[in-house]
Order: structure tokens, then sequence, then C-alpha cells
């Protein structure tokens, strides 16, 4: 009976250790700034964000139908009016080429990724532990 006792602990150990190392690597990715973007650019980014949420009247928890229809109206006509659409005529462009900033491999992500797949594997190795049934064999007397 005491094995079982501990078995049943490790695996809420770890399974308590995999739940903190996930959340901790999705806090890690919502608060970090993306790759290549200075922390001036990064901040602008963020409080033009901001005062767009004000003045369109969003993540206060009233939301206007109106007004976020009337925002996507006027975002569509300023893309179609910059990108010379919703005429008769479309031009077709030649694209762009586009440069990457970082060289190699972005070790940031693989770490995220890395924390989030040893949180899989310790989870589901508790939640195996701890339903796992183990034979018990008889000692006739």
């Amino acid at each position: 009976m005491h094995g079982r006792k501990h078995i049943h602990r490790v695996a809420a150990l770890l399974t308590a250790v995999a739940a903190l190392a996930f959340f901790a690597g999705s806090v890690q990715a919502a608060n970090s700034r993306p790759a290549g973007m200075t922390k001036a650019e990064y901040r602008a980014l963020m409080l033009r964000g901001e005062a767009l949420n004000r003045q369109y009247g969003l993540g206060s928890g009233t939301y206007e139908p109106a007004a976020m229809y009337r925002a996507l109206v006027l975002r569509s006509k300023a893309l179609n009016a910059k990108y010379g659409l919703g005429g008769a005529h479309v031009v077709a462009s030649t694209p762009r080429a586009v440069t990457v900033a970082e060289n190699g491999f972005v070790w940031g992500d693989f770490a995220i990724g890395a924390a989030a797949m040893l949180g899989l594997v310790l989870v589901a190795t508790g939640v195996f532990a701890a339903t796992r049934r183990i034979p018990r064999t008889r000692v006739s007397s």
C-alpha cells in the first residue's frame, strides 16, 4: 500500500511540474516582443494598439457592433485605396524581396517548443503512473 501511495505522489508532482513548465513557456511567448523589433518600436506598437482600442471601444468589455463594423469598413476602404483594389481595374504588382533580420536558427522559439513538449511528456507520464494498476501476487497461507 505504501508503494502505491508513493507512485501517486510522484505522479502528482510530475503533473504539477509539467503544468508550471507549460504555463511559463506560454507567458514568455505572450510577453516577448517579436524578433528584430527594437524596444522603442515595440513600445510604439503597443501604444498604437492601446489608442486604437480606446478609439473603437475595444478591450473594455463593452463592444459596440456598429463601431466595430464602421472600423472594418474604414480599414477596408483604406486598404483598397492603398493597393488600388475595389475598382474595375486591378493592377498586379511584382512581389518585393523579403529579408529576414536574423541569421540562423531561432533558439527562443526552439526553447518554447521544447518546454511545451517536455510538459506534455510529463503530464502524460503523470497520468499514466496515476492510473496504472499494479498486479498483486497472492501468497497462500
